[in-house]
């Protein structure tokens, strides 16, 4: 369904205008997937993007700083989700042995077998996720579009 239909829109749209009124609904529409097949894990997608990126890091940890740098959504409040990650015993904190007013997160074994949970339920199975209908070279000219549209 095209955006118009979407917004119930009948007038047409200058072209830059459609092209952000779509990139924002469909942040939205996949924001709105991503929050239900996370659920049911307990986790939000801000939660889920905090482990990814630890345990990208693995076995090295990151700064609270750092995590907030490779944040999909910046504005989260960071600190707040990784210590609620804490309490659940997926992350663990390490002061710094350099500065010790530093802190260093890294992702716990419980942490990395719930991502491996959230993988084997098909989370990250390419097939089933949304733009799965997109050819390789469409989904490459798409990420490029968008990054030309952020610059």
């Amino acid at each position: 369904m095209n955006i118009e239909a979407e917004l119930k829109n009948s007038k047409p749209m200058p072209p830059r205008q459609r092209a952000l009124l779509n990139i924002l609904f469909t942040a939205s529409w996949l924001d709105c997937i991503l929050q239900r097949q996370l659920r049911h894990f307990g986790l939000t997608h801000p939660q889920y993007n905090i482990l990814r990126i630890l345990n990208g890091s693995s076995p090295n940890g990151l700064s609270v700083l750092d995590i907030k740098g490779r944040m999909i959504d910046r504005s989260s409040n960071v600190s707040r989700l990784v210590e609620k990650l804490r309490e659940s015993g997926y992350l663990e904190r390490v002061a710094h042995t350099g500065d010790r007013r530093m802190v260093v997160v890294s992702i716990s074994e419980v942490g990395k077998k719930l991502l491996a949970d959230i993988q084997a339920a098909g989370f990250t199975d390419p097939s089933r996720m949304p733009g799965s209908k997109l050819s390789e070279a469409e989904a490459t000219e798409l990420a490029y579009l968008l990054d030309k549209f952020r610059d």
